[in-house]
């Protein structure tokens, strides 16, 4: 998650209140850790896809960065 980038719409907390949460700068937060359930994964990717700031990054443990969007490793 690039915290730089986000501006606190909370699209992202409210698709996907398990991967992310605003802290109370208003700014989003990426849950920690490696996501190993494919449900989450692809909400992952959905929520990345609808950010309006391309905050989102996800991250592959074997090829880096897959994707611009928003961050979980």
């Amino acid at each position: 998650m690039d915290r730089t980038l986000c501006f606190g719409t909370g699209l992202c907390s409210a698709t996907a209140p398990g991967l992310f949460t605003l802290g109370a700068d208003r700014i989003a937060v990426a849950r920690e850790g490696e996501l190993t359930d494919p449900d989450d994964i692809s909400l992952a990717e959905e929520v990345a896809d609808c950010c309006p700031r391309e905050a989102i990054i996800l991250r592959s443990r074997d090829a880096g960065v897959s994707r611009r969007g928003p961050v979980i490793s």
